[in-house]
């Protein structure tokens, strides 16, 4: 493969729908052999800019260049393979079925884009879905023959939006472990997912998006060490008592976030400031069940940039 040195370059990309802004001035650069992952809630704009990546849809301004190139020119979207959010499987054709259109669609050779999917379905331990109607398939298994159709072509830039979405924890890993083994093979990676823990996994480089816009884009550990505290207090009341902890702890410290039945408190000296908290509650009437101290992750970070969870 002849590989530009910069997959994707966007500037002052935004996209308005009649008054509404789904992305307001995005600008980012994904360079070769990298990957480069946006984390943001649904409804931030990952799937309207991937769109325009993709070249399926155009900015209302700003410019882009893919590959070198316009996506929306023919040859480089060739060079391009694109994981929607929604599976595009035809429905009355076979997995294996899809595959061969796909692969006739675009010019490629059927025959090796056919070995290539058999290949990925068996890695998979899914080589049954071959002959099923996409129909027919339940919503993990219609995202697995999707994933299979977007990585049989040897592209060089892989588009990939919430690729992992309705996958059980098992088959997330092997499907991670099929993306890992791309880059290995010199593919680019744009991936969008609301999961931390795959993009720590697995960028080099992460974006934060959020209400159209691209606040912050760096390393993982860059991102925690310029936005996330040192450590992260863990509390866990009764269910009953979550708000009212949130809210006493707020007295105290400056970032402060309840969700999933529990408290999380970002500390610059968790020695000092976990037997605080459990007095404060304690002097409250507040019954902890269990208090620990954890490493920051990506959701630390978007807590503090943005005031909300990832998950909303």
């Amino acid at each position: 493969m002849n590989m530009v040195q910069e997959a994707v370059v966007a500037q002052g990309i935004s996209k308005l729908y009649n008054s509404v802004v789904a992305l307001d001035s995005v600008s980012f650069t994904v360079r070769s052999g990298e990957v480069y992952v946006f984390i943001g809630p649904n409804g931030a704009g990952k799937s309207t800019l991937f769109n325009i990546i993709a070249g399926i849809m155009k900015p209302s301004s700003g410019s882009i260049k893919v590959l070198g190139g316009n996506p929306f020119d023919p040859s480089t979207r060739l060079k391009t393979s694109y994981l929607p959010a929604t599976p595009p499987l035809y429905p009355w054709l076979t997995v294996m079925e899809n595959v061969d259109f796909y692969a006739s669609l675009y010019g490629f050779n059927k025959k090796t884009i056919r070995q290539e999917a058999k290949g990925l379905l068996e890695k998979l331990g899914v080589q049954e879905l071959a002959t099923k109607l996409s129909s027919k398939l339940s919503t993990g298994q219609m995202k697995l023959a999707s994933i299979v159709l977007a990585l049989a072509v040897e592209a060089e830039l892989l588009i990939l939006d919430e690729p992992t979405t309705a996958l059980d924890p098992g088959m997330r890993r092997s499907v991670l472990d099929l993306l890992r083994e791309k880059v290995l093979n010199r593919a680019t990676i744009l991936m969008a997912t609301h999961l931390v823990d795959e993009a720590e996994g697995l960028a080099n480089r992460v974006a934060i998006i959020d209400r159209g816009k691209l606040i912050a884009d760096g390393g993982v550990e860059e991102l925690k060490k310029l936005y996330a505290p040192p450590a992260v207090l863990v509390i866990k009341p009764s269910l009953e008592q979550v708000e009212k902890s949130s809210t006493v702890l707020k007295l105290r410290w400056e970032n402060v976030y309840s969700y999933d039945g529990e408290v999380r408190v970002h500390t610059d000296d968790p020695d000092e400031d976990l037997p605080k908290a459990i007095l404060i509650l304690a002097e409250k009437g507040i019954r902890v069940l269990s208090i620990s101290v954890v490493k920051p992750t990506l959701e630390d970070v978007f807590l503090k940039l943005t005031g909300r969870r990832l998950k909303e």
